[in-house]
């Protein structure tokens, strides 16, 4: 093999170059142009992504953003696929490496596409999209030890609840944990507890046992029992360990800005009931998504 040979352009570079840095693995061919192109493109997504976040949280506003994140995968994909079919293409050509061909232009390239992906990732994390887990069973069986969730946190700060809803808060004896509960009561609410049943406004919530044929008994045992319970239109599932789980509470009044929340376990959770009602400021999310369950993926999917 001759010197000249060895600047022959290896496809898996190329594939890999245009991976982590979008163009990269084009210029590596020599195509610079192309290169530079789907370089800048990718940069400029991004920021249409941060723009697109600070329009408000309509629907179209949450269409807008996942038509801008798809394109940016599928112009990640396109540049590393076209990267490797250009170096496939000139695997019997004898390259003469121009003068931007050098490790240092790579590099540079990549110091300034990292920290600027790594700095929107971050962004979109602190504003729009955080991954949690559950380690403990307080919201069973809607959720189980080992789920993992998403919460949306665009626009929380000025979001309306409704009772059912599950959110994602700071623990207000302790701002450094984070929980996840469901709302029950909304501000200016009366929450009550009588032999175990909740009271909203001086109204028992409409509950019945979740019928045997239905998977989530399963969680029936040791004498535990699972109820469906509705709040407001919504239909979620709660588990009882025993009757008489913190079988009383008295009557009081939800502040305004605040909210009830209790967990779907009632005889294992640490809530509302312990630490008061959850100011607005304190919910950091909304819970939409089940991305990777902690037993079965049927389980996995949007939260209703």
């Amino acid at each position: 093999m001759t010197t000249a040979m060895s600047h022959v352009r290896k496809p898996s570079v190329a594939m890999w170059l245009s991976t982590f840095c979008c163009g990269l693995g084009q210029i590596y061919c020599g195509r610079v142009g192309r290169g530079l192109v789907m370089y800048c493109l990718s940069m400029m997504i991004w920021p249409l992504m941060a723009i697109t976040i600070f329009s408000g949280s309509t629907m179209i506003v949450f269409a807008v953003f996942a038509a801008l994140v798809l394109a940016i995968g599928l112009l990640n994909l396109w540049s590393a696929s076209d990267a490797r079919a250009t170096a496939r293409s000139m695997a019997a050509i004898d390259f003469e490496p121009r003068e931007y061909n050098r490790p240092l232009v790579y590099g540079l390239m990549l110091l300034t596409w990292f920290p600027y992906v790594i700095g929107l990732a971050l962004f979109l994390r602190a504003n729009v999209v955080e991954a949690f887990y559950l380690p403990s069973s307080s919201m069973a069986p809607s959720f189980i030890p080992g789920d993992r969730i998403l919460a949306n946190k665009l626009g929380i700060e000025t979001a309306s609840f409704s009772p059912g809803d599950l959110v994602v808060f700071r623990n207000p004896q302790n701002r450094q944990q984070k929980f996840i509960k469901r709302i029950v009561g909304l501000p200016g609410d009366t929450v009550e507890i009588k032999s175990g049943q909740l009271l909203i406004n001086g109204r028992p919530l409409e509950r019945e046992p979740v019928p045997a044929a239905d998977e989530t008994s399963s969680m029936n045992v040791e004498g535990r029992q699972a109820f469906y319970e509705w709040s407001g239109a919504r239909r979620y599932s709660i588990l009882i360990d025993k009757p008489g789980d913190n079988a009383n509470l008295p009557p009081q009044t939800v502040p305004a800005g605040s909210y009830f929340v209790l967990g779907d376990h009632r005889g294992q959770s640490h809530d509302s009931r312990e630490f008061g009602a959850v100011s607005h400021g304190e919910i950091v999310g909304q819970v939409i998504f089940l991305y990777c369950p902690g037993d079965t993926w049927k389980r996995f999917g949007a939260i209703r």
